[in-house]
């Protein structure tokens, strides 16, 4: 079975430094994935291209069809969002139902009515970890 994500031969530069050069990325189905490298080294910029959010200048990008990828910002803007419920929700991709977001807010032991404004480091972090990059089946 072919993988839900595989990036091939990814290159991306900056300014005239190259970021990334070749990179090989391949996640199957129940496979975990941890990036480890120096700050600066292009982790967060791979995830983007994963995500779809940044297209490479040189490179493959396929994402299995009926497969999502999702990218949470490590330090994400709650802000705008009234309660945690809000934030999920906006989160959510276009095949997802309603009670998605509490469903997987529940799982972190949140309500959804919280203000994300009063949350603790760590709770915050729960919060968008119910909209963090995930590779899913749908």
């Amino acid at each position: 079975m072919p993988p839900l994500l595989q990036l091939s031969d990814v290159a991306l530069t900056f300014g005239s430094a190259p970021l990334l050069d070749g990179v090989e990325l391949s996640v199957s189905a129940g496979e975990r994935v941890c990036l480890v490298g120096r700050n600066g080294s292009g982790k967060s910029t791979l995830l983007k291209i994963a995500a779809g959010l940044i297209e490479p200048d040189h490179g493959s990008r396929f994402v299995q069809p009926g497969a999502s990828v999702r990218y949470l910002a490590q330090e994400p803007d709650l802000s705008e969002y009234a309660t945690t419920l809000a934030y999920v929700e906006a989160g959510l991709g276009a095949t997802d139902g309603a009670h998605r977001a509490l469903q997987l807010l529940q799982q972190l032991g949140l309500t959804g009515e919280e203000n994300p404004a009063r949350l603790s480091g760590g709770a915050a972090r729960s919060s968008s970890s119910a909209t963090t990059a995930a590779f899913s089946r749908t």
